[in-house]
């Protein structure tokens, strides 16, 4: 399949599972939508320096956990900022994760994919748990939320704190675990690009 093709491909399952969600009247009300509209082309891709800390985030499943420890536990980690409620960035991000979990096949129990919500204060553990399910997320991926100071923090961490959820970019980082450095891709990359991001760093 031509990049092309699997662009197309991403960006209409991301539009469908906008329609899944709910969601679509209150798109007016988010100021990016055309950023997600506009998309073309492969994302960009650089290494970031992150420092995490040891502050806490909340599992989907309520239980408390600590940032350092889910990030960086050796097995190599896939991570996005999403919120539930929005309704552009965020169905695509979160539609290519799911691309990927499916791609990863066997692979995907050797993975972490992580989404964390950046509005933490509306996205309670039983709105991430209903997200993911309708996601159809694995347990391989797990989606995470917090104090909106811990979450902040995080964000500042990754570069991608823009002090307001709507004006968030999209971001998609890849870590091949084992203290190694963090891969950003900036804006939509296929789910075959982060699976090839993965193996490249498995190697070294």
């Amino acid at each position: 399949m031509t990049h092309s093709k699997l662009y197309f491909s991403t960006r209409l399952a991301g539009l469908l599972l906008l329609l899944q969600l709910a969601i679509l009247p209150a798109a007016q009300a988010h100021g990016d939508m055309h950023s997600a509209m506009d998309m073309g082309g492969e994302a960009k891709r650089s290494l970031v320096d992150v420092n995490l800390n040891n502050g806490s985030l909340v599992r989907q499943d309520g239980t408390k956990v600590n940032i350092r420890n889910e990030l960086d536990s050796g097995k190599p980690v896939v991570l996005a900022f999403i919120y539930t409620s929005c309704t552009a960035v965020c169905p695509i991000t979160s539609q290519i994760l799911a691309n990927l979990q499916t791609l990863l096949g066997k692979e995907l129990d050797q993975v972490r994919i992580v989404s964390v919500s950046i509005d933490p204060e509306y996205d309670t553990p039983a709105r991430l748990l209903a997200y993911s399910k309708k996601l159809g997320a694995l347990p391989a991926w797990q989606h995470y939320s917090g104090t909106l100071a811990n979450v902040v923090a995080l964000q500042k961490a990754f570069g991608t704190y823009r002090g307001d959820k709507m004006n968030h970019d999209s971001f998609i980082f890849v870590s091949g675990g084992k203290h190694k450095a963090w891969v950003k891709f900036e804006g939509f990359p296929a789910a075959e690009q982060l699976v090839h991001e993965l193996h490249e760093q498995s190697k070294g």
